[in-house]
């Protein structure tokens, strides 16, 4: 545990460089507020140091049980002291901050503050932040960590770099690496395009961190329609694109090795699944009885919608875009998701590929009993263990859904209402249940709810960051006694 301690007392390092930024704009801004972000990054710098000095000088590997172990400290541990000027600079209660920063963190954009004109802005850009931040850790922990241990299935990251003639290396620090100037860079390239089209700089750099981490806090509680053009829109498609697809497709594309990235199935269906859902959306919008826009602008709201549902982003260009489809249709698509070693939420889409593709050999087994067919997905050959590994994941995200809607459903209308909101928690798009559904009358906006019903809705959405199968592993004394 001193590597855990170490990367702990880093990563609260940083999250304290954060805070002291955002204090800097609160003073500048001459809002309320600063004095909390001062006292937090003091105490968060103060523990920091106090954990560093401990284990400075101290040897310690960050094996496979430290680093579910790390993963699990930041995905807890950053909203609990996130939320302390969240509590201080608004008029939620610490409860409802904690929830706060925990949607904020984990991407999910349950957004409780509706009237964001009367937040200061540091607090705003402290959760925009956080947002970001929370994209990030779920790159590291995909490539990092997750991967390699093959959870639920995943792809290990280590043999695809070996067939793709890279180097690759489990160590975080590393990882860290080779991951941030991507996605840096592609949140620095999205905003400088946005503040080109006309987007105002502060906007453009909240807009850019949702765009690449896929989440639903925006810089205007009106969301997209703020900003309502046609050019903002197609820029933010691209880049929720990016952020829903694997990153390291994009070290293939940058380093111009095409034929393996055609090759990576995974992230070309999520582009074709765009398609064909943005086509049907835009279908039901043109000069139907439903809707009666124009083709142009049925055609960009419909790819929107489909790219924001896909990569599980939650940003609707319209109020109520999301409620123009079947329910049914919409939890399918943010249950499946984007493409693993990406910011998008959901059980991904590589596993529902390979679960259709044993479906498919089942079913041809039928005909041709004797037959030998290679289990392959694109470049990926698929043992056996690799899709047991990902019934069980299935399995166990069903399982989970299950269970916390039945743990929840008491402190809603209707069990329908709790299903829905633990689903799009575990999937990390709220904006899902805050949608106007016809049978949605009298759904609570999360923040009502009884505390315990809060603290499940927050459990679930750090669940779905952790892929599930982390917490259990760590809950079973078997590989603490390893």
């Amino acid at each position: 545990m001193i590597a855990v301690a170490r990367h702990s007392a880093i990563a609260a390092g940083v999250m304290a460089f954060f805070l002291v930024i955002v204090s800097l704009v609160s003073l500048f801004r001459n809002e309320a507020g600063a004095d909390a972000f001062i006292m937090t990054a003091l105490l968060t710098v103060f523990g920091a140091g106090a954990v560093h000095l401990a284990v400075r000088n101290r040897g310690g590997r960050m094996d496979r049980r430290a680093a579910y172990g790390f993963l699990v400290l930041m995905w807890v541990g950053v909203p609990v002291v996130a939320a302390l000027p969240v509590a201080a600079t608004t008029s939620l209660t610490p409860v409802q901050a904690w929830l706060e920063t925990v949607s904020a963190f984990t991407t999910t954009g349950a957004v409780q503050i509706h009237e964001l004109e009367n937040v200061p802005r540091a607090t705003l850009a402290w959760l925009l932040t956080l947002q970001w931040g929370g994209g990030l850790l779920t790159l590291v922990g995909f490539v990092a960590v997750l991967g390699p241990a093959g959870i639920g299935g995943l792809p290990d990251r280590s043999s695809r770099a070996e067939r793709f003639g890279g180097t690759e290396a489990h160590d975080i620090d590393d990882t860290l690496r080779q991951v941030l100037p991507i996605y840096l860079g592609a949140t620095i390239a999205c905003a400088l395009t946005l503040f080109a089209v006309g987007v105002r700089g502060f906007d453009a750099l909240g807009l850019a961190g949702a765009a690449l981490s896929t989440g639903g806090l925006l810089p205007d509680a009106d969301g997209i329609p703020a900003y309502g053009h046609f050019s903002v829109k197609v820029v933010m498609m691209v880049f929720m694109l990016v952020g829903g697809t694997s990153v390291l497709w994009h070290r293939l594309l940058l380093t111009r090795r095409f034929r393996l990235a055609m090759g990576q199935q995974e992230n070309i269906a999520l582009i074709a699944v765009c398609l064909i859902v943005g086509i049907l959306t835009a279908a039901i919008h043109y000069n139907t009885p439903i809707g009666q826009l124009s083709l142009p602008l049925a055609v960009t709201d419909g790819l929107f919608t489909a790219v924001s549902l896909v990569t599980t982003t939650g940003a609707q260009p319209y109020g109520n875009a999301f409620a123009t489809l079947p329910l049914a249709m919409v939890l399918s698509l943010v249950f499946i998701g984007g493409a693993a070693f990406s910011t998008a939420g959901g059980i991904k889409m590589y596993r529902a590929g390979i679960m259709m593709l044993q479906s498919y050999l089942e079913l041809e087994r039928l005909v041709h009993p004797h037959a030998v067919r290679m289990r392959r997905l694109g470049q990926q050959s698929v043992s056996l263990q690799m899709m047991k590994a990902i019934w069980i994941m299935f399995g166990i995200a069903c399982s989970t859904v299950a269970a916390m809607a039945a743990a929840l459903s008491p402190a809603m209308p209707s069990f329908s209402a709790a299903f829905v909101a633990v689903l799009t928690a575990l999937c990390n798009i709220a904006p899902v249940y805050a949608t106007a559904w016809p049978d949605a009358i009298g759904w609570p906006e999360w923040g009502t709810l009884p505390a315990y019903a809060q603290i499940l809705l927050a459990v679930t959405m750090i669940l779905g960051r952790l892929e599930i199968l982390v917490v259990l592993g760590l809950a079973n004394f078997t590989l603490w006694r390893r």
